[in-house]
């Protein structure tokens, strides 16, 4: 590729204008350096030794939300109106329990907001959805 020498004063100017080149290479110049010499602090730690684990299994207690609007809690069916009184019995026997809700996928909303609302109206505080 041949570059003219003669070139005419009407031409376009086919140079790389360096400038704001060099301006962003000076900035993160700067940058690293004032950044460069907070990455080596460090901070001494004393760790907790190792301790074995003893933790006992927590209670959990499903309730299956099911078409039609039909409950099952702990495998035995049971009707809307009756199951928060159930969920209270059950948190004064065995208090801080995990109630594990399964909602069939061709149950209503309504059926699994009822079945969460009721949980809540008892008290129970722990609930995890499958």
């Amino acid at each position: 590729m041949a570059f003219v020498a003669n070139r005419s004063d009407q031409g376009t100017m086919a140079d790389i204008n360096i400038t704001p080149l060099v301006d962003v290479m000076l900035v993160l110049l700067v940058i690293f350096m004032v950044t460069a010499p907070l990455l080596d602090n460090r901070m001494a730690l004393t760790l907790p030794g190792h301790s074995p684990i003893t933790s006992k299994p927590v209670p959990r207690l499903t309730l299956e939300v099911a078409p039609g609007d039909l409950f099952r809690l702990a495998g035995t069916s049971v009707a809307p109106s009756q199951l928060q009184g159930l969920l209270e019995r059950q948190l004064r026997e065995q208090p801080g329990f995990v109630l594990e809700v399964s909602v069939h996928p061709e149950a209503d909303y309504q059926s699994a907001t009822t079945a969460l609302a009721a949980a809540e109206r008892a008290g129970v505080s722990n609930i995890r959805l499958d």
